[in-house]
């Protein structure tokens, strides 16, 4: 997973402008073996900043806080790390959003974990953000059960591909 990890690094960092960009970027759960973002983090705080979210398991909801260099991460209840030291970020002030998802579709749909955290908070950005999926497996042909709050990305990207959804 660490190769395919890098490889989505070097296609976001390649063909997406990060400078000067707020980017909002999910820190990956090892047990749900997601996609190592360590090395997006590091490559998008050399040009821009780095927001992540801090999730309340009570509504679920999210709140975003800028990640710098002596960020502290404790895990939650969950094992999930999150800021307890940062500033927080508004959501008008995201450029790009990076979402986790277990597989999107051909048209842009997402699933992700549940629990409508990033549904939530994708509703709550302005138009002008930029929505790009991190993938392991390439788009499946159609997700048939969505719901009405479901917005598709505008890209994704798998180790190999750029999708574009626009």
């Amino acid at each position: 997973m660490k190769l395919e990890s890098l490889k989505i690094s070097d296609i976001l960092s390649q063909n997406f402008e990060l400078e000067g960009k707020t980017v909002h970027c999910f820190i990956p759960i090892a047990q749900n073996n997601e996609i190592d973002t360590w090395l997006l983090i590091d490559r998008i705080m050399e040009k821009g900043r780095v927001v992540v979210p801090k999730a309340n398991f009570e509504d679920n909801s999210m709140t975003h806080f800028y990640f710098e260099k002596d960020t502290e991460l404790t895990p939650n209840n969950y094992g999930i790390l999150e800021p307890t030291n940062a500033n927080q970020c508004q959501t008008d002030d995201i450029d790009i959003v990076l979402l986790p998802m277990l597989v999107c579709d051909k048209k842009g749909y997402r699933v992700g974990y549940g629990g409508g955290f990033y549904d939530r908070f994708i509703a709550q950005l302005p138009q002008k953000t930029q929505l790009i999926g991190l993938s392991l497996f390439d788009p499946t042909e159609e997700i048939k059960d969505l719901d009405t709050f479901d917005k598709k990305m505008n890209h994704c990207i798998t180790p190999t591909e750029i999708y574009n959804f626009d």
